[in-house]
């Protein structure tokens, strides 16, 4: 028997904005469905997110998640949020020693770019 990994499940109160919210960050979305309902944030061969409609299938139990996604250079990352009108506070250096940079979909679940 084998298992892979397929996806996270989250609800969206107003999913196509959220949808356009991570297109403005510049994360991939894909579309399988053609619509709002079920897409997916980041792609299938590396794993995804799927989003779907709470009005349509109700609230999720699940509760609100953290969604963590590595970037090339982050104070370019940051510098591009912010000239987009993107809400975030600088990258913030890690009592880990890692440096990260925080944020919040309209949603309330909690990105952080690495």
């Amino acid at each position: 028997m084998s298992i892979k990994y397929e996806c996270l499940n989250i609800g969206a109160k107003q999913p196509e904005m959220l949808a356009k919210y991570y297109e403005a960050i510049g994360i991939p979305l894909y579309f399988p469905f053609g619509c709002y309902d079920g897409f997916h944030i980041g792609s299938e061969k590396e794993g995804y997110v799927c989003v779907w409609d709470e009005n349509k299938w109700g609230k999720s139990t699940a509760g609100y998640v953290t969604l963590v996604f590595k970037v090339d250079d982050l104070q370019k990352t940051y510098e591009s949020l912010i000239e987009k009108g993107i809400s975030a506070t600088p990258p913030q250096t890690t009592a880990w020693g890692g440096v990260e940079l925080l944020l919040e979909d309209p949603d309330g679940n909690k990105i952080i770019l690495l």
